[in-house]
């Protein structure tokens, strides 16, 4: 294990990278031993990061952690062990190396539940009722065990007998919000407590989005309780509609400031959630009377007035307020057709979390307009100049 730990320390070295250098080389171990010739030959590693990754060839703090993980009783799952589930594993987003409390059961993926910290009896119902009966099916509740919905449902999830998972921005000896102590004593012995960083690590706003993306891709189906306009259940949402993966949300009264962002999901074609049923891995919408907003367009159907777009067109207009230099790369980008995030991260060359983080707040801003299946489509231009 100690090869894996040295692998995702090394700075400069992020998860695409570390996933090639197992590619290439099939192991942590033969990434430490290769020469730097032989470092070269991988995509992406240029004569800087080889002189790095040969720099860095000391077990001596990998070790150290892995007598650490070992006297708290942390286990660790590697991108490589089977219990690792390859919906998961799939996840550009997925990190190399793991740590846990508790158990990883096979076939651990399950769904989402997420919203708002401070929600309202109404999704605290709708939480508690999906979570209790996803619990009851054997359906594993994944969450963020933060205030709110999260923990919510991950208690419904234990009191129904049922197993679930919680995906943490910190270490997993490290109990967040501390008011959580019997809550995580309770997934620990029925479920696990995941996270990609190591013991001892506090926990930082940087880290919540990469555990949102774990949340999601984690998760075959997301179920968005209660989302107000800005939050980390509209970044899980996100990474699930990149990750090809279907978004419930429960519908809010349109005045209600706490659910202005689940509306708009639902606008932007989330499945309305009605009952705990629609979250099952076999429900079919089809053949229920309850139905996306919008369906998918096949990959070869054109979209009207997006796949060849002139943006001239009176379809689109300019931006009320500047862009960012991120916002107008993106809207570049999308300006000839829809894309998957992969090719607009490919177009612009920007890392496809920061890239779902702003994705999320341009379509809250009416700045781009998200299809079912990953596909994004501005609809609006540059300034003038930009």
């Amino acid at each position: 294990m100690e090869y894996w730990i040295w692998l995702k320390q090394i700075r400069g070295i992020g998860t695409i990278l570390q996933k090639r250098l197992l590619g290439h080389f099939q192991s942590p171990q033969a990434v430490y031993e290769a020469c730097e010739e032989e470092l070269l030959s991988v995509e992406g590693i240029g004569p800087t990061l080889a002189k790095v990754i040969r720099q860095h060839r000391s077990l001596d703090q990998a070790r150290t952690l892995v007598e650490e993980t070992l006297r708290r009783d942390i286990k660790s799952l590697s991108y490589h062990d089977p219990l690792y589930p390859v919906l998961a594993r799939n996840s550009v987003e997925a990190p190399i190396l793991l740590y846990y409390r508790g158990s990883i059961r096979e076939n651990s993926t399950g769904v989402a539940i997420v919203g708002s910290r401070r929600c309202t009896d109404y999704g605290k119902r709708a939480a508690v009722e999906a979570a209790y009966f996803l619990g009851q099916n054997d359906i594993p509740v994944i969450s963020g065990m933060a205030k709110g919905i999260d923990g919510y449902a991950h208690t419904a999830c234990l009191k129904a007998g049922g197993y679930t998972i919680a995906f943490l921005g910190n270490g997993v000896d490290i109990c967040y919000p501390k008011e959580h102590d019997g809550l995580l004593a309770g997934i620990i012995e029925n479920g696990a407590v995941i996270s990609e960083y190591p013991p001892g690590t506090r926990p930082r706003p940087e880290y919540f989005p990469e555990r949102n993306a774990l949340i999601s891709s984690w998760s075959y189906k997301v179920f968005v309780v209660e989302a107000a306009e800005n939050g980390g259940a509209l970044i899980t949402a996100g990474f699930a509609r990149a990750q090809g993966k279907d978004v419930h949300v429960l519908p809010h009264e349109i005045s209600n400031p706490t659910g202005k962002g689940s509306n708009r999901l639902i606008a932007q074609g989330a499945h309305v959630y009605l009952h705990p049923s629609q979250l099952l891995p076999n429900f079919d919408l089809d053949h229920t009377g309850i139905a996306s907003i919008n369906s998918l367009p096949a990959e070869n159907e054109e979209i009207p007035n997006l796949n060849r777009v002139d943006i001239s067109s009176e379809n689109f207009r300019k931006p009320d307020r500047p862009l960012s230099n991120t916002e107008q790369k993106i809207l570049f980008s999308l300006s000839f057709a829809p894309k998957t995030i992969e090719k607009i991260s490919a177009d612009t060359q920007i890392d496809q979390l920061q890239l779902i983080q702003v994705l999320s707040i341009m379509e809250l801003e009416g700045l781009i307009r998200t299809y079912p299946g990953g596909r994004f489509a501005g609809l609006l231009v540059p300034h003038d100049g930009a």
